[in-house]
């Protein structure tokens, strides 16, 4: 076993001043380069803007540690790719469909304390995720969720309703949705466990969720503010 070969490969230890160098000289430039892009290019990335930042450390990487590549070398990728970031960027302001075709649009998740028809469409979209989201903001149920949009930046907007116009709704606390029956033991108002819809349902009842028309499993709606 060769520790030098292992610790340095086949360059010597005065490279690594080089390496050292290098590295500097790109961290400055990444460092530019997201300057220009904006703050919006750092805290939220669109799928656009990720291809950016993935091609930006490809470019980066390899002049850092590989003699053989030179920093200029890397210098024609930035260039060509912020030009490239200019250019579409451009072209956004100037077309809606660019716009959309290339960072998306929002989407309604949650629509008057149940899952948008929106959302409802995008089998894609996995609502338990979002009710991890939501729990995380201490949302205990969807009937306190008057709009909750899917952002192009992938964070999660909500409006909440003011108190006084709480509705019942689905809890989304796992302990709550663990309770789901098919068919229901007593008269009350219960919730769809898949898109969070709201029906008064009697003793013994059974029924499938004509909103979604996804699911038979109801758990009984909690209505009401928790505090936090």
């Amino acid at each position: 076993m060769n520790w030098q070969d292992i610790l340095f490969g086949t360059e010597d230890f005065v490279f690594l001043a080089e390496i050292a160098f290098r590295s500097l000289i790109m961290f400055l430039l990444l460092f530019a380069g997201l300057r220009i892009m904006g703050k919006r290019g750092v805290k939220q990335l669109s799928i656009f803007e990720l291809l950016i930042i993935i091609a930006l450390g490809s470019a980066a990487g390899d002049p850092m540690i590989y003699k053989e590549i030179g920093i200029i070398y890397a210098l024609v990728v930035f260039i060509i790719v912020f030009l490239s970031y200019w250019l579409i960027t451009k072209l956004i302001e100037h077309s809606e469909k660019m716009e959309t075709m290339l960072e998306g649009k929002p989407y309604c998740i949650i629509h008057e304390g149940k899952a948008s028809k929106e959302s409802l469409k995008h089998k894609e979209l996995a609502m338990d995720e979002f009710f991890s989201i939501l729990r995380h903001h201490h949302i205990f149920h969807l009937g306190q969720v008057e709009s909750a949009i899917l952002e192009t930046s992938g964070e999660l907007s909500i409006l909440l309703y003011n108190s006084p116009h709480i509705k019942a709704g689905l809890p989304i606390w796992p302990d709550y949705l663990e309770k789901k029956t098919t068919q229901v033991k007593h008269h009350g108002i219960y919730a769809c466990t898949y898109c969070g819809y709201t029906r008064i349902m009697g003793a013994g009842e059974r029924n499938r969720c004509e909103y979604c028309n996804e699911n038979d499993e109801w758990v009984e709606a909690e209505t009401g503010n928790r505090e936090k």
